[in-house]
């Protein structure tokens, strides 16, 4: 299942306007970028751009913070407590540490450059499908209403439920075969790089296998 999580790509905007004059190595650029993004290792981003190492880190959080939205999305499980939230964002900071991509040549096109990027999804998620819903299910028949105070009780409890599934499985974290993305770097009126407006989103998509 395709991400596409508006939130995140506000975070594209904050690309745009940190592009490099002078010498310029598009295929390096897009792999800082995807350093900070999903490895938050910020070195290589900000040699190339005039960003400071708290607005990179701000960007990997913000990452974070709309995996975090989309996992409630995707597992239909409405408002949770800050403390959950938390365990949520830990395990996808878990998962994106073991992110794996290879950025190849950049090619010059009109305007910038094109960039292929070589993903290979991290499957732990999807790989916990079966496991997911066995344990839901099982909750379901077995859960009283009564012990939940609230709605916000009952979602933070499906929540963790959901995190400790994932969380066993990580051991048998794998990868699924690479998969393209061609993304574009685009030079602007006064010669800055920045990231198309698509990129970073296109990138998300293929991150992780749902």
């Amino acid at each position: 299942m395709k991400k596409k999580m508006a939130a995140v790509w506000l975070l594209a905007a904050a690309l745009f306007f940190a592009g490099c004059i002078g010498g310029f190595d598009a295929s390096a650029y897009v792999k800082g970028i995807m350093d900070n993004l999903y490895l938050g290792d910020s070195a290589g981003y900000r040699q190339m751009t005039d960003i400071s190492e708290e607005e990179a880190a701000r960007e990997y959080e913000l990452g974070i913070e709309a995996e975090t939205d989309f996992f409630l999305r995707y597992y239909g499980i409405g408002e949770i407590s800050g403390g959950v939230r938390e365990k949520i964002e830990e395990l996808y900071r878990t998962i994106y540490s073991r992110s794996r991509y290879e950025v190849l040549e950049a090619v010059p096109v009109r305007d910038g450059y094109q960039v292929e990027v070589q993903i290979s999804p991290v499957d732990v998620i999807v790989n916990s499908d079966a496991d997911i819903n066995a344990a839901v299910g099982a909750f379901v028949l077995e859960m009283d209403p009564a012990d939940y105070a609230d709605d916000r009780s009952l979602n933070d409890a499906l929540a963790e439920l959901v995190v400790d599934v994932i969380t066993e499985n990580l051991p048998k974290l794998g990868w699924q075969d690479p998969k393209s993305v061609i993304v574009k770097v685009e030079k602007d009126g006064e010669g800055r790089y920045a990231l198309g407006s698509d990129a970073v989103s296109s990138l998300d998509q293929e991150i992780i296998a749902y």
